[in-house]
């Protein structure tokens, strides 16, 4: 079986360094020292210290261990805990469906007979198009968010 190679973006190299130094900082202060604290975590002196230089070819399970053994584990709870952008996105196809349902409810439409030139069809991105047009020259607010 061929290993295949992780490629990662820089931002996210340095997201993995900066993890990996948090975790050894958080050793420190706790004064514990690589044999002891790899042996709390199961794992070899070796895959600790990959750990704590963020390397992504160990497993997200040592990371964890890593995070319980110093009393941490709780943070990962926090990780993609707001979905902002996929919430967005939803709420714009639910609001597009609504859209929708209103204006085939409103027109009376043919039922569909093999013969497509009498029949209406509802464009989402046409709906969207509309939508942000409305929006598009209004004065912005004095509220963010």
């Amino acid at each position: 079986m061929v290993k295949k190679s992780l490629t990662l973006y820089p931002n996210q190299t340095t997201q993995m360094v900066a993890l990996g130094e948090r975790i050894r900082l958080a050793r420190l202060r706790r004064k514990l020292t690589t044999s002891l604290f790899a042996e709390r975590m199961g794992v070899s002196r070796e895959t600790l210290r990959r750990v704590e230089n963020g390397d992504p070819t160990v497993a997200f399970g040592s990371y964890l261990s890593a995070l319980q053994t110093l009393g941490l584990a709780n943070d990962i709870d926090h990780l993609a805990n707001e979905d902002v952008l996929g919430r967005k996105l939803q709420d714009a196809s639910l609001a597009t469906k609504s859209k929708r349902n209103s204006i085939s409810s409103t027109l009376k439409l043919p039922r569909k007979t093999g013969v497509t030139e009498n029949t209406f069809q509802v464009n989402a991105p046409s709906l969207i198009n509309q939508v942000m047009a409305k929006y598009k020259n209004k004065p912005p607010s004095d509220k963010q968010g």
